[in-house]
């Protein structure tokens, strides 16, 4: 109710899930206020319009430790076809001197705190470093793999814009 009056929101024509996530990024009513933007500058917060739903995706990763220029993950050989050595989650971080038998599969020159990020494969176990910002993704989505799709796809669009 707060919402339909301070944005002049008809809640009739709002639709959201089945949880109440609203707008294009889904948003909970709570984080509207929090971390909504008005980016195109008509005056209102519209998460059903791109631009203001993009920004305050944005505005909401940034508020949650979003490091600018430093990646988000890299993928990690091990031996074996399924890992076990450490514990893996986006809540567990690591010096990467301490995993001993683990190594980025391509240059990755982060020397943070890492996270093991570990997908389940049908025949083996994808591994990956995740880095600071892989879980300020998991604050939007407490999935990990969620916030791999999400940096999967940033990523294949980068590469398309450095095309053009």
């Amino acid at each position: 109710m707060h919402l339909s009056k301070t944005e002049k929101l008809n809640t009739k024509n709002v639709y959201g899930s089945y949880a109440g996530a609203i707008g294009l990024g889904q948003f909970m009513p709570s984080n509207y206020e929090a971390y909504g933007v008005d980016f195109n500058d008509d005056g209102r917060i519209r998460l059903q319009k791109p631009e203001d739903a993009i920004a305050s995706v944005a505005n909401y990763l940034k508020q949650n430790g979003w490091r600018k220029d430093e990646p988000v993950a890299t993928r990690v050989g091990y031996q074996g076809m399924r890992f076990k050595a450490y514990e893996t989650g986006y809540k567990k971080t690591y010096d990467r001197a301490q995993l001993k038998g683990i190594r980025p599969k391509k240059k990755w020159d982060y020397w943070g705190k890492v996270r093991l990020i570990k997908l389940n494969k049908e025949k083996y176990d994808e591994l990956w470093y995740g880095a600071k910002n892989f879980f300020v993704i998991t604050r939007y989505n407490h999935s990990a793999y969620y916030a791999m799709s999400v940096h999967q796809l940033a990523t294949k669009i980068a590469a398309k814009l450095q095309e053009k």
